[in-house]
């Protein structure tokens, strides 16, 4: 048991180390390539590719109970190292990745008539038809090896397919810088996408036969309850069709409600958001299966412990992320990109807060998926994509961009905030929700504090790259003393204290 869990430790720290690797090569690429981009194409080129990528994730609706059912469904498989079980279950599920590519290939044609009512742009109505067929093709093609990436997961594989990612994010911003250097052409911009991913899928199938050769085994095939899979499919899409709704729709609300061009104000602003959530993820990614295979063990002493330790990670994390971002978001795009992409500070602001709130509870949604608990919460992401459809129209009417993302914190206030700890409490820990609450309540006094004293210590300096500098670190200590102060005599930061001094030896 003990080696067990050294292996699952290693396999975790490799994945967020060479997960990081490859997210931080990503963000500096990402960084240069949109200031290139925004010198040799206009602001509404970035808006259609904010808004055809958003469309195009909420067409690939039905793949969102797959990729978790997949992931979940192969846990117990690899733990036995049952050969001839895994590779029947990923001969079914590459058959309904196939058949899922080719409906959404369907769905996404029927679409073009109705493009003309989401963009709205100066730019031609058959470029925007062609760029959007483009972006189609590009989705498409990423489902051909969705079962080897899954498998990948389940086997704590995840530094695999980083790499991969990251040799392929390289070539392409190489290309893109190419491509807007000497042809400032979007159309060969938008291929080189597609080419990419088409490398990149057959470079990580080759490398996942390689790894694994009994993928390639001509094994007899195994017979294996298709009914729990196909639910726990239909309850988990249910549940993210809801997620989609909500974090997939921005975009599509803001060309309708505003305009095209102000989805690429939006988009960079959330580059820097998702480049953050991006090294946010790989942590998350990597512990979900950890935390898998400890439910499986049973003991819900343990998994209390460490819940109450992710917590406090999450929300110190959410805290900066707010700090950070409501009081250094305008200074980074003025370095980065020029003032004259900035948004007003209540607009910021709500962006930061959407951060906050989302990774605050972060560690609910950890603990359900890696428990499979979505029966009791399918329905739940449907009524807060309701909410947030209704609001974010009646508020972006009135208030634009900024109604449309305070409609998103509204919603999830409503709905997943304070229901989801509720099922969590009562099916895992068997424990009181309440101490979930106190913690977080200490830990939302702790960050509105560092708020006020980051807002205090920065406001009379200056911009500038050093000068930026020297804010973050402000920024970081005003945040990290508050923290300190609330926890450092709790049970989760002598877990974490533990747990960091175990993996030094």
């Amino acid at each position: 048991k003990t080696q067990m869990s050294n292996s699952r430790s290693k396999n975790a720290l490799l994945n967020i180390v060479f997960g990081y690797a490859a997210q931080m090569g990503i963000l500096i690429l990402s960084f240069v390539g949109r200031r290139i981009f925004l010198r040799f194409l206009s602001i509404d080129y970035l808006g259609i590719n904010g808004l055809y990528s958003n469309i195009l994730t909420v067409l690939s609706l039905a793949e969102l109970g797959l990729d978790t059912a997949v992931l979940y469904s192969l846990y117990k498989p690899v733990a036995d190292n049952d050969i001839p079980l895994i590779n029947s279950l990923l001969k079914y599920f590459r058959k309904i990745y196939t058949v899922l590519a080719l409906g959404i290939f369907a769905v996404g044609l029927a679409l073009i008539p109705f493009l003309k009512f989401i963009v709205k742009s100066s730019l031609n109505d058959n470029s925007l038809i062609i760029f959007y067929l483009l972006f189609l093709v590009n989705t498409v093609a990423s489902y051909f090896v969705a079962h080897k990436v899954a498998f990948l997961s389940a086997c704590q594989e995840q530094r695999i397919q980083k790499l991969v990612m990251l040799s392929s994010n390289l070539i392409l911003q190489v290309l893109h810088i190419i491509v807007l250097l000497i042809w400032k052409n979007y159309y060969v911009y938008v291929s080189a996408t597609v080419v990419t991913t088409i490398i990149n899928n057959l470079i990580l199938n080759a490398i996942c036969n390689k790894i694994h050769p009994h993928l390639k085994d001509k094994t007899e095939p195994v017979s294996f309850e298709k009914e729990p899979i196909r639910n726990r499919i239909y309850s988990t899409f249910v549940y993210k069709i809801g997620g989609v709704a909500i974090n997939n729709t921005d975009n599509i609300l803001i060309s309708m409600l505003v305009s095209t061009a102000a989805v690429g104000f939006y988009s960079n602003y959330y580059t820097l958001i998702s480049a953050i959530q991006g090294f946010i993820a790989i942590i998350s990614t990597s512990l979900i299966s950890g935390i898998g295979n400890l439910g499986a063990g049973g003991d819900k002493k343990r998994q209390y412990e460490i819940f109450s330790m992710v917590l406090l990670f999450y929300h110190f994390v959410a805290a900066l992320g707010l700090v950070g971002f409501s009081l250094l978001f305008n200074d980074v795009i003025t370095v980065w990109l020029g003032s004259k992409y900035l948004f007003d500070s209540k607009t910021v602001f709500i962006i930061a807060f959407n951060f906050y709130i989302t990774n605050a509870i972060t560690p609910i949604w950890m603990y359900r998926e890696a428990n499979g608990l979505f029966d009791q919460v399918k329905y739940l992401m449907l009524i807060r994509a309701a909410i947030n459809i209704v609001l974010s129209v009646a508020l972006g009417k009135i208030c634009g961009t900024f109604g449309i993302l305070l409609a998103t914190a509204i919603s999830l206030i409503a709905t997943n905030f304070w229901y989801e700890p509720n099922i969590l409490f009562k099916e895992i820990f068997e424990a009181p929700v309440l101490n979930y609450w106190t913690g977080q309540i200490k830990y939302f006094s702790a960050t509105v504090l560092g708020l006020i004293i980051a807002y205090y210590s920065v406001r009379n300096i200056p911009n500038g790259i050093i000068m930026l500098l020297i804010k973050a670190v402000i920024i970081a200590v005003s945040v990290s003393l508050p923290f300190f102060a609330v926890s450092c005599k709790s049970t989760e930061f002598k877990t974490a204290t533990d747990f960091l001094k175990t993996r030094r030896k």
